[in-house]
């Protein structure tokens, strides 16, 4: 749903149309990544601790927000270069679009493919994290 969404705010001329997106799919997907990295950056720290030997251990749990610091410096990098090359700069911001909405769309597929909490929980005999708002009975 966020890669359509943001293709199609890529695509779409009426302002309407792209307040319509900005607030309403993209916006929600911002809300759901935010709350979901919580909770995976809790879990893994606490994963992280349990299993990394004690001399790895600040390696370890500095390198997951180093990776997610990575995207506030590259973003706009390539984004820049992007609309410095293009034609015009709403084509280039145009390509930005279409860029971010295919890297979505891949790391949603990936995630589905890939991503196995029961089995980890089970792997790691840590307690399943429960989904956010959702109590385990």
């Amino acid at each position: 749903m966020a890669a359509l969404s943001t293709a199609v705010f890529a695509e779409v001329d009426p302002v309407r149309v792209k307040i319509a997106l900005t607030v309403g799919p993209t916006a929600l997907t911002n809300v759901i990544l935010t709350a979901s990295q919580t909770a995976v950056a809790t879990v893994s720290q606490t994963a992280v601790t349990r299993i990394a030997p004690a001399g790895q251990r600040e390696v370890a749990l500095g390198s997951p927000p180093f990776v997610h610091a990575l995207a506030g410096i590259l973003s706009p990098l390539v984004t820049g270069r992007m609309v410095d090359a293009a034609a015009s700069v709403p084509a280039g911001y145009h390509s930005a679009y279409l860029l971010m909405a295919g890297l979505v769309a891949v790391a949603g597929e990936l995630a589905v493919c890939f991503l196995r909490p029961e089995k980890d929980a089970a792997r790691l005999d840590v307690a399943e994290a429960a989904p956010m708002g959702l109590a385990v009975h």
